[in-house]
């Protein structure tokens, strides 16, 4: 190091102290990620293939929409439009099903949203349906006062292919109140 420092060169010194006290090469930490992440996925395959596929598969969901035309108190002419969704969708159409429908209805004398459960029996295409449904009532409604809103229930009786009536009964939730509090709705035809 002596002979360094009395060649005169002014970084003579730091170049030897910086070769004499060099730190010593690192490892690199790419074999070591590849073989830790080699070690991991072995043991995660090896898990993966002790479950058994079909008790994990999740049942496929089917969405369906669907039209319907009524008539009826105090929608007087409704078209029914809106999406379902099918809760058994593995099941034999001639078999007993359950659907989750939401509707819209707009009509000549009211307009009508619904959320509906469907319980179909799988014969001819006929069930019980009960709805939650808001009603709105327009211009010229069949026995109910203009412009008034209501919130209910309704049950359908379908014999056949959605065929069937639908009685409900609703409370006034629009002022004023006190003036035809409760509405029975009652209506025909097809769909929800």
């Amino acid at each position: 190091m002596r002979a360094t420092l009395r060649s005169g060169h002014p970084n003579s010194y730091r170049n030897e102290r910086a070769r004499l006290f060099r730190r010593p090469a690192r490892l690199s930490c790419v074999p070591l990620c590849v073989a830790l992440g080699i070690t991991f996925s072995s043991r995660a395959a090896r898990a993966q293939s002790a479950v058994d596929a079909s008790a994990v598969a999740a049942p496929q969901v089917r969405v369906f929409p669907f039209l319907g035309l009524r008539v009826g108190t105090p929608q007087r002419l409704s078209l029914t439009t809106g999406i379902g969704v099918n809760l058994d969708p593995a099941v034999d159409p001639t078999e007993p099903s359950r659907e989750v429908l939401l509707a819209l209805a707009p009509g000549l004398g009211a307009e009508r949203a619904s959320l509906t459960y469907v319980h179909s029996t799988g014969r001819f295409g006929g069930g019980v349906a009960a709805s939650a449904t808001v009603l709105r009532t327009v211009s010229r409604p069949w026995q109910a006062p203009p412009n008034a809103t209501y919130v209910g229930a309704d049950v359908a009786l379908f014999p056949f292919v959605a065929v069937g009536p639908r009685i409900g009964l609703l409370r006034r939730v629009s002022t004023p109140t006190n003036d035809r509090p409760w509405l029975w709705t009652l209506d025909f035809g097809f769909g929800f």
